[in-house]
């Protein structure tokens, strides 16, 4: 019986991590492309827009964000450079900034 409980726990949590990063995807946070950079196969572009858990604005969570979402397509990346474009403001003062993360497979 607690099998049973220990497997639904761990895929509810699977779960809730899948629908957080898709909410990411589709609310325009984040892009994945082509590098038109040299030295790196894609570049994952992500705003920091704060989610419960998750600070972009750091960068050890940056980089393991962008490595966990290309996981498929590049299971051994490692990150090669990283560039910031400041975006502005929101509305409570905080800067916004668009992160662009370059990862080579």
């Amino acid at each position: 019986m607690k099998a049973k409980f220990l497997v639904l726990v761990f895929s509810v949590a699977l779960a809730s991590c899948q629908t957080q990063m898709r909410m990411l995807e589709t609310s325009g946070d984040i892009r994945v492309e082509p590098s038109p950079v040299a030295g790196a196969d894609y570049v994952v572009h992500m705003r920091n827009t704060i989610d419960f858990g998750y600070n972009p604005d750091e960068k050890a969570n940056r980089d393991q964000f962008a490595l966990n979402y290309l996981k498929t397509q590049c299971p051994v990346g490692r990150i090669v450079n990283e560039s910031v474009i400041q975006t502005g403001t929101y509305g409570l003062g905080r800067p916004a900034r668009t992160y662009s993360i370059y990862v080579k497979c």
